[in-house]
C-alpha cells in the first residue's frame, strides 16, 4: 500500500505541468512542453525584429535562505517572474515563461489566424516545406510520410498519405500521385497547428504569403487530380497526318491539294531526270 501511495503522490504535482498539453483532443506539437523558455523568447524577438530580452534579477534573504526574482524586458515591456526561486536560472526561466505566453497571445489575433488558414487552403505546394521549417525552428523531429492505395476509392484517387509528426498522425485527402498526397497530409498537420494559434507556424506561413498568392493568381494548380472539362476536351499532341499520293496523280494536284513541289536543285529531282535521259538514250 505504501508503494501505491508513493506512486500516486507525484500525480498532483504533475497536473500543472500537463495542463498545457491538456488539449490532447486537439493533438498538436507546441513548444510549451519545453522548459527552456529563454530560448523560445529569444527566437520570438528575432522573428518579430525586436531587441533581445534583457534580464534583471534581484536576490534577497528570507529566513537565512537566498531567493531570486527576475524581470525581463522585451519590446519596451517588462515581465516579472510569478514567484521567488532558489536559483537565479529558474527565476529567469519563469520570467521568460510569463513574457512568452503573454506575447504569443498578443501576436496571434483572429485576423492573423483566418488569414493564415486562408493561405493554406489556396494550395498545397508549400505545405511540406512549411512543416519542415516548423520542425527545424521548434527543434522537433522531422515528419515522416507514408502513402497507400486505399480500397474503395475512385480510379482517379490513387494515393492517400499520412504524416507522423511530434507523436501525432495526420491523414490527408486522396490524390492522383504520391507527391500531392504527401502535400495534402502536410496541409492537415499545418492547419492543426495553426488552429492552436502557434506564433512560430503563423510566422512561417506569412513568410510564404507572396509566393502562394503569386502561384494562385497565375492559375498554376499543384493539386493534380482536378481536371477541368475544357482541358479534357482539348486535343493533345495534335499532328497533321501525312497524305501519300501515287506518282501518277501527283502531277495533276495543285499545291493546295497536297502536291509536293520539289526544288530544282533537289538531289532526288536531279536523279530522276538523269534516269529518264538514260532511258530515252537506250530507245534511240
Amino acid at each position: 500500500m505504501a508503494t501505491t501511495a508513493a506512486a500516486a503522490a507525484p500525480v498532483p504535482g504533475a497536473i500543472p505541468a500537463a495542463a498545457p498539453a491538456a488539449p490532447s483532443a486537439q493533438p498538436h506539437p507546441v513548444p510549451d512542453k519545453c522548459t527552456n523558455y529563454k530560448n523560445h523568447l529569444q527566437e520570438w524577438t528575432q522573428r518579430n525584429d525586436q531587441k533581445l530580452p534583457a534580464y534583471n534579477t534581484e536576490s534577497k534573504r528570507d529566513h537565512h535562505r537566498l531567493e531570486f526574482r527576475s524581470t525581463v524586458e522585451v519590446g519596451g515591456e517588462r515581465f516579472q517572474s510569478a514567484r521567488n526561486h532558489s536559483r537565479r536560472k529558474d527565476a529567469e526561466q519563469d520570467a521568460a515563461r510569463v513574457a512568452y505566453e503573454i506575447l504569443v497571445t498578443k501576436t496571434v489575433n483572429d485576423d492573423d489566424h483566418t488569414d493564415a488558414l486562408g493561405l493554406i487552403d489556396q494550395g498545397v505546394v508549400f505545405c511540406k516545406s512549411i512543416l519542415h521549417e516548423f520542425a527545424v525552428k521548434t527543434k522537433v523531429d522531422q515528419p515522416t510520410y507514408s502513402a497507400d492505395h486505399p480500397e474503395g476509392v475512385s480510379p482517379m484517387t490513387l494515393f492517400v498519405s499520412s504524416v507522423l509528426f511530434a507523436g501525432n498522425t495526420y491523414t490527408g485527402e486522396a490524390a492522383t500521385c504520391k507527391k500531392d498526397a504527401e502535400q495534402k497530409a502536410a496541409r492537415v498537420a499545418v492547419k492543426s497547428i495553426l488552429a492552436t494559434k502557434n506564433t512560430c507556424m503563423h510566422q512561417i506561413v506569412r513568410s510564404k504569403k507572396e509566393l502562394i498568392i503569386a502561384i494562385t493568381s497565375s492559375g498554376f494548380n499543384k493539386e493534380r487530380g482536378v481536371v477541368s472539362q475544357e482541358n479534357c476536351n482539348a486535343p493533345t499532341n495534335a499532328i497533321t497526318p501525312i497524305k501519300f499520293v501515287p506518282a501518277g496523280e501527283a502531277a495533276g494536284l495543285t499545291a493546295d491539294q497536297g502536291a509536293t513541289n520539289v526544288p530544282e536543285d533537289d538531289p532526288c529531282a536531279q536523279a530522276v531526270s538523269g534516269s529518264e535521259k538514260r532511258k530515252k538514250h537506250r530507245k534511240v
